[in-house]
């Protein structure tokens, strides 16, 4: 009997550490994950081409193309094709609730400086979203009515304010004033840059309009004179400072500049 004992007491005092390491690794091991693997295959969207359209044969160029790539191109006079998605509408943006089109006009008489340069925006296609058209900056505009109070006719000329035309001008070499509306098919020329001499800037690009074609409305800006002077030539442009800018004749005239 004594051997018995002996014996049942030494195979207890082995068990007992298996029994608890079995229970520690219970507890460590934790819950079965309830996610299985499922066998049900996903059908996943194709990825998207990236393609930029193939290169325009007469050497102009897409929105699509100069957004992507048109870095190498910068400080460059370049053609662009596209569709107007957007263009800037003075009494639009600057109209208040309750005014009529003709308090409008006239708080723009008064003091025009309310109003931002003229611009618009093209893309490849009408349905381009803004973020992604190209911006066109600079764009001629007729005279406002200060400027027709405070510069005299004979120096209201192409030589002296190249972005400007008198309005209603019916004379076709004068007319450097586009005509431009949502929806119109054009094709630009200017320099591309990242900002414009007025201080616009687009760290995607902008075209500072040089002439344009509007092939819905069948209008071309017309050629350059040949005989026309140069800036800063004889007849040509005053040197800054020797001649008060429009801005400078708006300030004295109660506009904010």
């Amino acid at each position: 009997m004594p051997h018995t004992s002996g014996l049942r007491t030494v195979l207890l005092a082995a068990l007992i550490p298996l029994t608890l390491g079995a229970c520690e690794k219970d507890k460590l091991k934790g819950p079965e994950a309830e996610v299985k693997k499922s066998d049900v295959k996903l059908s996943l969207p194709a990825v998207p081409a990236f393609e930029l359209p193939a290169a325009n044969t007469d050497g102009s160029h897409a929105v699509k193309e100069l957004r992507v790539k048109g870095r190498k191109l910068l400080d460059s006079e370049i053609t662009v094709k596209g569709i107007v998605t957007w263009a800037y509408d003075c009494p639009t943006a600057v109209r208040q609730p309750g005014m009529t089109d003709k308090d409008v006009q006239k708080m723009i008489d008064e003091d025009p400086t309310k109003c931002e340069r003229a611009k618009f925006y093209i893309g490849d296609t009408a349905d381009t979203p803004a973020e992604k058209s190209l911006w066109v900056v600079d764009v001629p505009r007729p005279y406002n009515k200060l400027e027709m109070e405070r510069i005299k006719k004979q120096d209201r000329t192409l030589a002296m304010y190249p972005d400007r035309c008198e309005p209603g001008e019916k004379d076709a070499k004068k007319m450097i004033c586009p005509p431009y509306a949502v929806g119109d098919q054009v094709e630009i020329h200017g320099s591309w840059k990242m900002a414009s001499p007025h201080s616009e800037r687009n760290s995607d690009g902008l075209l500072v309009y040089k002439s344009m074609k509007n092939i819905t409305k069948t209008w071309e800006s017309p050629p350059p004179d040949p005989n026309a002077p140069a800036p800063g030539a004889a007849g040509g442009p005053a040197p800054a400072g020797t001649k008060e800018s429009p801005t400078e004749m708006m300030k004295k005239a109660g506009g904010k500049g």
